[in-house]
């Protein structure tokens, strides 16, 4: 055996020698894995993980089905496990959140986007607790209360727009949500979806979402690919992560340096940025604070912009094809509200069936399907089984929201299914808001803010239009079907509907 001969026989055995004592360290018991399908040898599942454009929920939910609440998947030496009931996504991200509260660490996410800042992409620790004090101070349960007025309008606007342009709902829906987070978070006032923030801010999102997706890049299986040149033949993840990184930039900072700017001359606009910078002049840290209130909003802004909008888009097709729904929650505003006003947050105690159909909203197609990758900070162990330090952990939320015993008739929707046999909301059905909005510690700070906005929304709209399906030539309904596009955030493909106004009475509350 020649010299090279040897000197490769000893590296492969060094190699295979830490493999195993590492191994044995992270799990000395000799514990098995969580059951999964069989993985192939070198390559483990990766003819099991969700194929690219497809529904990756429905895929864990059929492995659920086989496996059981907790799966077990491995690719090359990535291992994810996933996990599909309520009990043990409060075991885990609840009871255990020491140990799953990091992130998954993507590196096409935290260092080619470079969104490392991001209180979203941030693993559990000192900094990111002081980032979230942050977020938590301007969107907690009350902090938001003293934007009911900002939101209320911007419901108004959007109903003048459904009004005029019924056609375009799904753009108006977008845009409300926007249009309301820039409003409260930066005072910078949007006319149109062409507001150079709002594009911004939309590429941004767009490229997050396709980036955030375990597996969808190579890259973050086979980091090494990171340091590919941008020009390199195949290597168009590179320039697509170039081109977000520049929009993000543009996002976060653009109308975050405008109320500096309005600010410093003379010229405030309320807001929460006006209101954090003016708190922090002349403290000694003023730099450091800026930057946190910077980070801090600007994952609000992005997050805001991208996720309450499928939902309102969502409830027009359910009400499209859920006529009864539509006019029993109609019948509620009208025996409650009267024609003289429009709803308001303030009414939403008195409007059990209203709240029960944004319940039911929020259960049937969560928008974020499966919840943002959680990794397990180090080795544990779980029911017997074994779950290596650094794993990738998914909640998938669309299959403990569609639990036929929690939830019966899951495909069905039902907002009865939350309301006692008198008309009251049901304490003892679960909220989905504890699951469609993300597990644990990492549990979407905003939502107050998005339920808030989402009832007000779809309160005035059900109070002053009636949603229909068009017709075609001969006058015959449309028959619609509800698609989403792929991504880990999910829209709905473009539908069609009617949008009329109800009633002169109606008309004149949408004006004004």
């Amino acid at each position: 055996m020649g010299t090279l001969s040897y000197i490769t026989l000893f590296g492969l055995t060094a190699l295979f020698t830490a493999f195993y004592l590492r191994r044995k360290a992270n799990n000395p018991k000799k514990l098995p894995l969580p059951p999964g399908p069989p993985p192939l040898p070198l390559i483990g599942n990766l003819f099991d993980m969700p194929v690219a454009g497809t529904a990756p929920w429905l895929t864990f939910s059929a492995m659920a089905k086989t496996y059981g609440d907790i799966v077990h998947l491995k690719v090359l030496d990535k291992h994810t496990i996933i996990v599909s009931s309520l009990e043990t996504a409060s075991d885990l991200f609840d009871q255990r959140y020491a140990i799953y509260s990091d992130r998954f660490p993507s590196v096409m996410v935290s260092e080619l986007i470079d969104m490392h800042w991001s209180v979203g992409r941030m693993n559990y620790g000192d900094k990111w607790r002081r980032l979230r004090k942050v977020f938590h101070h301007y969107y907690s349960a009350s902090a938001i209360r003293q934007y009911d007025g900002i939101q209320f309008e911007n419901v108004r606007a959007f109903l003048k727009r459904l009004r005029d342009s019924p056609e375009k709902f799904l753009i108006h829906s977008r845009f409300v949500f926007a249009a309301l987070i820039m409003n409260v978070t930066y005072g910078v006032h949007i006319e149109d979806e062409h507001n150079k923030h709002l594009v911004e801010a939309e590429a941004w999102q767009h490229g997050f979402n396709q980036a955030i997706q375990p597996g969808h890049f190579w890259v973050d299986y086979l980091p090494i690919l990171k340091y590919v040149p941008a020009w390199f033949p195949g290597a168009s993840f590179k320039r697509k992560a170039l081109r977000w990184r520049q929009h993000m930039y543009n996002a976060r900072d653009g109308p975050f340096n405008e109320a500096k700017a309005a600010l410093a001359a003379g010229m405030p606009v309320p807001s929460i940025v006006t209101d954090a910078l003016e708190n922090m002049r002349g403290s000694l840290d003023e730099a450091e604070q800026e930057l946190r209130t910077r980070h801090s909003l600007g994952t609000a802004f992005g997050a805001g912009v991208d996720t309450s909008a499928p939902t309102l888009q969502i409830f027009f097709y359910l009400m499209l094809t859920n006529p009864d729904v539509q006019k029993k929650a109609q019948a509620e505003l009208e025996r409650v509200i009267g024609s003289d006003r429009l709803p308001s947050l303030d009414d939403r105690p008195n409007l059990p069936y209203v709240e029960a159909v944004l319940k039911e909203l929020l259960r049937w197609h969560p928008v974020i399907p499966l919840a943002l990758p959680h990794a397990t900070a180090t080795s544990d162990e779980y029911r017997g089984y074994h779950i290596p330090k650094d794993a990738i952990v998914l909640g998938n939320a669309w299959h403990i929201l569609h639990d036929p015993v929690r939830y019966p008739c899951p495909d069905e929707f039902r907002p009865e299914r939350f309301l006692t046999p008198d008309g009251a909301l049901n304490s003892d059905v679960t909220d989905p808001s504890v699951v469609c909005f993300g597990f644990g510690r990492r549990i979407c700070p905003g939502r107050y803010l998005s339920l808030n906005s989402l009832f007000t929304a779809i309160a005035c709209v059900l109070h002053t239009f009636s949603i229909t399906p068009s017709t075609g030539e001969r006058g015959q309904p449309i028959k619609v079907e509800l698609r989403m596009q792929p991504g880990m955030i999910c829209h709905p493909e473009s539908f069609s509907c009617s949008i009329q106004v109800r009633s002169s009475s109606a008309e004149s509350l949408i004006t004004g």
